[in-house]
């Protein structure tokens, strides 16, 4: 029997190419990573994924955002500040730990455009639900600056930029413990 092959376009075509692209990550990592494997992962043709994305950094950019945002749902306030932000850098540890943390790494080094982690305007989706409830519940007393509520994620990514490594273990306690979390509560005083 012939197989009958569709034409994809739109949403489920990017949705196709960037599940190749996911693929071609998962199994090649950073190094192995281009616009032509995922083309031939996705059976389209190059141009195809060209006219979505200029370039690899683009591309990978876009896979990554989809990942993150997928994991935004999963993250539910305990009750407890500190518990929430350990839980939080936790996940972004096992995140840049897995074959995923070279690619943010490549990502970030390769791509032209550069911005600031910490001045937001941005800030995670996560973090920012986990420092609403935290205002609601009276842990803090306002709603901090996106510079501060950022702290913690720009220092896990900028260790990993900088040692191809993120923070681990007690060194995750310190940074939430003597620095994003004081640094959360007086922020939270003064706004």
């Amino acid at each position: 029997m012939e197989q009958v092959r569709t034409r994809r376009r739109g949403a489920v075509l990017e949705q196709a190419i960037l599940d190749a692209a996911w693929a071609e990550l998962r199994e090649g990592g950073w190094s192995g990573f281009s616009i032509t494997r995922v083309a031939d992962r996705c059976g389209t043709a190059k141009n195809v994924v060209y006219r979505r994305w200029d370039n690899r950094v683009e591309l990978a950019q876009a896979v990554l955002v989809r990942a993150l945002r997928a994991g935004d749902a999963l993250v539910e306030s305990s009750g407890d500040l500190r518990a929430d932000l350990l839980q939080f850098l936790r996940g972004l540890e096992a995140f840049y730990s897995g074959p995923f943390g070279e690619v943010v790494r490549g990502v970030l080094l390769e791509r032209q455009e550069r911005t600031s982690s910490l001045a937001g305007p941005e800030v995670p989706r996560p973090i920012a639900a986990l420092v609403d409830a935290a205002v609601a519940r009276g842990e803090l007393a306002g709603s901090p600056s996106a510079f501060v509520q950022n702290i913690g994620h720009a220092l896990m990514t900028s260790e990993l930029i900088h040692t191809a490594e993120p923070l681990r273990g007690d060194a995750v306690e310190v940074l939430v413990d003597q620095v994003w979390l004081p640094a959360l509560r007086q922020e939270s005083t003064t706004h």
